[in-house]
């Protein structure tokens, strides 16, 4: 048997533990040692401080001092310090204001892109930098573009844009922050040809114009009175912007107050369920149009999405699934097939509900033929040309008997070129060779393989349902290994602007985001997409888009304009 202890020893031992096993003597004293504050790190946290209170003073003491005493600095100080030196904070923002809203909040600072004069600080700037080449410090996009800004601000736009270009001869990566002090300072100035060469050096950059960049060029055409530019300027905004915010409604006006041919209505009433519009006083009516996208956009948004496509999936797969959709289509309204089957399915072991999906294309077949209908007397009522199908391009999962992959009438024959499928030089589909068609006049379902074979497709009212879509054409199977998002977005995009995608989805996941033209997608999705409600006491609704686009709109012959403001208000100019 052990020994029994006293208090007094286990307390001892208690103690000896603690100063052993927990921290406590020679451990403790190493862990001190270990904290000691390494060389810069003093100076970068006063520096941090200083630049964050807005404390030029003390920001530029303690880089006095670091460099006095030869401690070393990291990019990130010389950063800040610049940014402070641009009229900056590393707080967040410009400038802090004190102005109180009507609840008392401090309202967030506005971005300012060009800070006052007499808010920056040239020459300390240039020593801080010159500092950076001497010791070969790193330089970043930030850099430059609080140079940039101290350049602006000093009345200096050419040497702004210069700036910008040493960025991008050290081989760094410009943004719009980078480039905008210049435009704007050439826009302050009065120079429209200055601003136009910086827009110029954005646009080869890649970059698109944000609403404060087309306000300066608005009223810089108004100051030098070139109102048919302003006016141009307005057509391509409306391509970049849905609605207008505050400073830019108010650069809009201005620009119309200012125009010699044309006043500001008081006011604009639309009805949102029609797009008609009336102005007053004038009493002028005016009708909003929907805006679909251009040939070329909609091809460069195919294109992406082919692109991204064949990257993911099987090539091959991928390949033959546009060629069915070059001799199928255009296509009049396509089905999510996962996302109506799945719908309120939230319950413990939910399935794949077939009888929504056929209630959904029961409920689509009539306004596919209407489509088809309208297609056919925009060809000139004659029927499309007939292409062969090939019998290696089904859209059938292996194993499952050939659903009839072509229109009633087709037959089988030789393999059809390039020319004959209506696709382009890449293999995507030429829209506009498609859509001179009228294609089928039925709903198209898109399902994954896994849908239809097992589970609940091996139910016999489900099989029917299967084997019926089938024989009519109504369905396409995304073979195994796919997403079936890819297959259902491109055959909607290809089909031209009166197809109609019938979806919940937001289509917010990773693979929506890496679409090359998010801009066009949006547009897009708001023209195209049709959500639904399903329910026992409802039944089943759609709900269209609108028969207009609520965004920027000229009349057609010229003789108005309308503006939706981000507050839900309209701006209607109108000639004189």
């Amino acid at each position: 048997r052990g020994s029994l202890r006293t208090p007094r020893a286990m307390a001892d031992v208690g103690q000896k533990r603690h100063n052993s096993d927990w921290g406590g003597g020679n451990r403790d004293r190493k862990r001190k040692k270990n904290f000691a504050p390494k060389p810069g790190q003093a100076a970068r946290r006063e520096i941090d401080v200083a630049c964050a209170k807005g404390d030029t003073a003390a920001a530029f003491a303690a880089f006095d001092a670091a460099v006095g005493s030869g401690e070393p600095l990291q990019p990130h100080s010389f950063n800040v310090l610049l940014h402070l030196c641009s009229g900056g904070t590393s707080a967040g923002g410009n400038y802090k204001d004190d102005a109180k809203t009507a609840d008392g909040a401090t309202p967030p600072a506005p971005k300012v892109v060009v800070p006052p004069k007499d808010a920056v600080h040239p020459e300390r700037a240039n020593a801080i930098f010159n500092k950076m080449v001497e010791l070969d410090v790193q330089r970043t996009e930030m850099t430059y573009t609080a140079l940039a800004r101290i350049e602006a601000a000093s009345g200096e736009p050419r040497r702004a844009l210069d700036v910008v270009k040493r960025l991008i001869d050290e081989r760094l990566t410009p943004k719009l922050r980078t480039f905008a002090p210049a435009l704007h300072a050439f826009c302050m100035k009065g120079d429209i040809e200055g601003a136009l060469e910086a827009e110029s050096e954005i646009a080869k950059a890649g970059i698109e114009l944000s609403e404060a960049e087309y306000g300066a060029l608005l009223t810089a055409y108004a100051d030098v009175e070139r109102w048919e530019d302003g006016l141009a300027l307005l057509r391509r905004m409306r391509e970049e912007i849905r609605t207008l915010s505050t400073p830019l409604m108010e650069s809009t006006r201005g620009f119309f107050d200012r125009h010699p041919g044309w006043s500001i209505e008081e006011s604009a009433d639309v009805d949102e369920a029609t797009g008609a519009a009336t102005s007053a006083p004038s009493g002028k009516k005016m009708q909003l149009a929907a805006i679909n996208l251009s040939a070329s956009d909609r091809a460069a948004l195919l294109a992406g999405i082919g692109k991204l496509a064949r990257e993911r999936e099987a090539k091959s797969s991928f390949d033959g699934f546009v060629r069915w959709l070059a001799r199928r289509g255009p296509l009049p309204y396509l089905v999510d097939g996962a996302n109506v089957g799945m719908y309120n399915q939230n319950f413990q072991e939910s399935r794949f509900n077939f009888n929504q999906v056929e209630k959904a294309m029961n409920a689509l077949r009539p306004l596919a033929r209407d489509t088809h209908a309208a297609r056919r007397d925009a060809c000139g009522g004659e029927p499309a040309p007939v292409v062969p199908s090939t019998a290696n391009e089904s859209n059938s999962p292996p194993g499952d008997s050939p659903p009839g992959d072509s229109p009633p009438g087709d037959a089988a024959g030789a393999p059809a070129t390039a020319e004959d499928l209506a696709l382009t030089e890449a293999g995507d589909i030429d829209v506009d060779a498609l859509v001179s068609r009228p294609g089928v006049n039925t709903p198209v379902n898109f399902l994954h393989v896994r849908r239809v074979r097992g589970g609940p497709a091996n139910h016999p009212r489900a099989r029917a349902l299967l084997d019926g879509w089938k024989r009519c054409g109504e369905l396409f199977v995304c073979p195994a290994g796919s997403n079936d998002d890819w297959y259902w977005l491109y055959a909607a995009v290809a089909s031209g602007d009166d197809a109609f995608l019938v979806s919940n989805d937001e289509m917010r996941d990773h693979a929506f985001q890496m679409l090359p033209a998010p801009r066009l997608f949006a547009k897009w999705k708001e023209r195209h997409q049709v959500r639904f409600h399903m329910s026992a006491a409802t039944g089943l609704e759609f709900y269209h888009p609108p028969p207009y686009t609520a965004c920027v709109q000229e009349g057609r012959h010229g003789d108005w304009w309308l503006f939706p403001g981000d507050d839900g208000e309209w701006t209607c100019a109108v000639r004189k």
